[in-house]
């Protein structure tokens, strides 16, 4: 899964950090299943990305995968295999049932978990789809115009897996040991959360590529995706500098989000998609309450907050990127260390005046 990582900061301003990208895989692939006794069954391997996260769907973790294949032309599909459940038995081998044999002409494979996500019209045609929960991770394959390779043995079908959405994740600490920030709700707001999904028509073998990776269009359902909510005084995060992960905590379970454009244009108003912090800043040591104060403007306090909470607004997007993209793993690192708003005491550069010099001679 590729990794990427935006680290945000909010000490007496708000700053944007640096980004960064990697990738990893995992190279298991399981026995072929299907019959032995005859060169011509169709049998299936896969993989998908690693990741350790136990919601993900990883190759260790796959045990079911469902699919579709297709003869004839990409004008005139004609179906060879519809919906057929494919699983790993205890001895690592993917069955299903009843076996298929490889015809005169090519076939073209698709394949997708978990269950039911793809639907009974198919992966030729879009794919709608309502992500409102965001829990679920979605995964699709493509192998087009086999024609069995009968002439090795045990040649299989090897689906590799990608990922169809973008998974988002939220640390929150603070580094300022005189500041007691307290955490009541964290939401990513105006992120689209219906779409069409359309499989490509290229192989999802090897480095993706435009032709190769899925693709969303028709986003519509502007959505706000709570990550944090406290019922409870119990309930609220309290921030310190060892990062809080908000997928493990309040509402848990990783954000899974359709790919889209991120925009920040008006502060978070309009369509702005950004993140929002419902929160109270107190002195660590006097506990007096430093933020909210009567200079937060009216738009970021939060009326009938049981606490006098305020709302701080994080962009999503940066100057680094403007977009989720599938596959991809965003991480939203934010230290919170202060508001513009609390009025701090600061010092600036000090003068010092010069001696004046007052010389007496004695003769």
């Amino acid at each position: 899964m590729y990794n990427k990582s935006l680290n945000i900061s909010l000490s007496l301003l708000l700053g944007l950090g640096a980004f960064a990208l990697s990738s990893c895989s995992e190279t298991d692939q399981p026995d072929g299943g299907g019959s032995q006794q005859d060169e011509r069954a169709i049998r299936f391997a896969a993989n998908t990305e690693f990741s350790s996260r136990a919601a993900d769907i990883t190759t260790n973790s796959l045990t079911k995968f469902y699919v579709y294949a297709y003869t004839g032309t990409a004008d005139a599909p004609v179906t060879f295999m519809d919906n057929v459940t494919v699983q790993k038995d205890n001895s690592n081998v993917w069955t299903y049932s009843p076996v298929k044999y490889w015809p005169a002409e090519d076939v073209s494979f698709y394949a997708y978990a978990p269950e039911g996500w793809v639907g009974s019209t198919g992966p030729l045609k879009p794919v709608s789809y309502d992500n409102s929960v965001a829990k679920t991770d979605l995964i699709y394959a493509v192998s087009p115009n086999l024609n069995g390779n009968v002439s090795q043995p045990n040649a299989q079908v090897v689906f590799n897996f990608r990922h169809a959405l973008a998974k988002v994740t939220v640390l929150l600490s603070s580094t300022n040991t005189d500041l007691r920030v307290e955490v009541t709700n964290v939401a990513l707001s105006h992120i689209m959360s219906k779409g069409d999904f359309t499989f490509p028509s290229a192989s999802t073998q090897g480095t993706p590529t435009t032709e190769s990776t899925g693709t969303w269009t028709n986003l519509t359902n502007a959505y706000p995706y709570m990550l944090h909510m406290s019922q409870t005084q119990d309930d609220v995060v309290v921030l310190t500098s060892t990062p809080t992960d908000l997928s493990e905590s309040g509402l848990g379970g990783p954000a899974y989000m359709i790919p889209q454009l991120l925009s920040w244009r008006s502060a978070g108003a309009g369509n702005d998609t950004y993140m929002a912090l419902m929160c109270s800043i107190y002195d660590a040591e006097t506990g007096v309450k430093l933020w909210p104060n009567k200079n937060t403007p009216e738009e970021n306090i939060m009326e009938g907050s049981t606490n006098g909470d305020g709302i701080m607004k994080f962009p999503l997007s940066t100057s680094e990127f403007s977009e989720w993209k599938p596959g991809y793993h965003y991480i939203y690192n934010l230290v919170v260390n202060g508001n513009s708003e609390m009025g701090s005491i600061e010092f600036g550069n000090p003068t010092v005046d010069t001696y004046v010099d007052v010389s007496t001679t004695y003769e």
